[in-house]
């Protein structure tokens, strides 16, 4: 088994595909690893196998990975799916498990390709049987076709938000209301981002679009919503919240909840990488040159890991640390770098044209953290709003010191559903700027494995 590579990419969707791809077709021998069974990431999952009536409702951009896929299939370069890494070293020594087993790998650049996730919110009721992300509604329509059943409630902001109900609309399910907690704030603070948006009038038209088939379904929206609840006894019932002073209920077989996307940092946490945080739209993300070079030279952040600005954004970001990679291993001159790297930089200035009217007009609600004591907010280890609220009236304003306290980010998801929300809830209980908050340490093994594994793996040797 090979075990030492020029570079490994870190995670198959757009940006990963994009820098595998690249790199192998400057000569260099490259390792593709990826916790999916596929390629394609969330937004193209199991894009290869998706046809027919089921394409035409993902629509043209689900459509786009399509040509990523095929490109990457046709380079001869090293692919292991479903291996989710565990750790990763500055040095450039990569662990992994597959099928049971881990193993040690080399390279001499890593590419942390590791895409975002739905950012976690807790409200009540948000872990009874029947609430789930939109976006993972969105995956079992990709992967297997599965569609909603009974009454949907969606709620949450953001143009991801909108674009599951119109692919709810297609396949007809009941949509009995979209509940966005958007704010009126920060549809004025957007306007001055409007006209940089305005140049991409295709983007617009299609939120537009978006927009206008919600309201010909004559699905109700509630704008500036607050108090979201589930409720249930052993699988949601109804959905509830608050519109000003007017009490909104509805019954609900299935509440679709989508507050944002945030990047997805752990293997840059776990190695040190220098961080910075983003007032706009709440989350920490690596601090990187244009290439997507972080702290340690030798590592590399491609796509919405290093920011989010999606899939078109993610596969350019993807080819950038390619160029760098490929230049600072001698295969190509500065010069043609240079030349390559400005044609790729005029495609992703056109592309975020809109992205910053995005991400102040669906900017996370002030109050999106304000949630009832008994309010699940460590799923894991059934930790409540009341119990951290108490800790923190008590003194205690460090993550890690409550963490150790009561346990929060302990359990099997290791704080990626509880991580992010620990800090803002500290920050504001404590009115404490959240830069200062900072955010629960992560350390190896990144994923669940046992011991036995660990005591077993193969090591490389070098």
């Amino acid at each position: 088994m090979k075990t030492h590579f020029d570079a490994i990419v870190i995670g198959a969707g757009p940006a990963g595909l994009s820098c595998a791809s690249a790199l192998t077709g400057f000569g260099l021998e490259v390792l593709l690893l990826d916790e999916q069974t596929r390629p394609g990431g969330q937004i193209y999952k199991n894009i290869e196998n998706v046809f027919g009536k089921r394409l035409q409702i993902l629509g043209e951009d689900y459509a786009a990975g399509q040509k990523l896929v095929s490109r990457f299939r046709r380079q001869k370069l090293d692919y292991v799916p479903s291996a989710a890494v565990w750790q990763v070293e500055e040095d450039g020594h990569v662990y992994y498990s597959c099928e049971g087993s881990s193993f040690e790998v080399f390279g001499k650049f890593i590419v942390a390709a590791t895409g975002a996730m739905e950012r976690p919110v807790p409200f009540p009721g948000w872990t009874l049987p029947g609430v789930m992300g939109a976006g993972g509604a969105s995956n079992l329509i990709k992967d297997a076709g599965l569609m909603p059943k009974g009454k949907v409630v969606l709620a949450g902001s953001g143009p991801l938000l909108f674009l599951e109900a119109v692919h709810l609309i297609d396949v007809g399910a009941d949509i009995r209301a979209i509940l966005e907690t958007t704010s009126v704030l920060p549809h004025l603070s957007s306007l001055f981002h409007l006209p940089a948006a305005v140049r991409r009038t295709d983007f617009l038209k299609k939120g537009m679009s978006m927009l206008q088939r919600i309201k010909k379904a004559g699905i109700k929206h509630y704008k500036g919503i607050t108090r979201l609840a589930a409720r249930g006894e052993e699988n949601l019932e109804s959905v509830h919240a608050q519109k000003g002073e007017k009490q909104l209920d509805f019954e609900a077989d299935l509440l679709l909840t989508h507050f944002g996307v945030i990047p997805n940092t752990a293997i840059f946490r776990q190695i040190g990488c220098r961080h910075a945080w983003n007032e706009v739209q709440r989350y920490w993300y690596p601090e990187c040159d244009k290439w997507g070079r972080t702290s340690h030279n030798a590592i590399f952040a491609a796509g919405d890991g290093k920011f989010v600005h999606g899939a078109v954004a993610a596969a350019l970001k993807g080819e950038m640390a390619a160029l760098a990679i490929t230049a600072d291993m001698g295969m190509i001159h500065e010069s043609e770098c240079s030349i390559w790297a400005g044609q790729i930089e005029k495609q992703l200035a056109r592309d975020l044209y809109p992205r910053p009217f995005i991400d102040a007009l669906y900017a996370p609600a002030p109050d999106l953290y304000e949630a009832a004591p008994e309010t699940i907010v460590c799923r894991c280890e059934s930790i409540t709003m009341g119990q951290i609220n108490r800790v923190i009236k008590e003194g205690c304003i460090d993550p890690n010191e409550i963490k150790a306290l009561l346990r929060p980010g302990m359990g099997a998801c290791q704080g990626r559903m509880c991580g992010s929300a620990l800090s803002e809830i500290i920050s504001l209980r404590s009115g404490i700027d959240i830069k200062a908050v900072g955010t629960l340490n992560i350390r190896p093994p990144l994923k669940n494995i046992s011991l036995q594994e660990i005591a077993d793996i193969e090591l490389c040797e070098g």
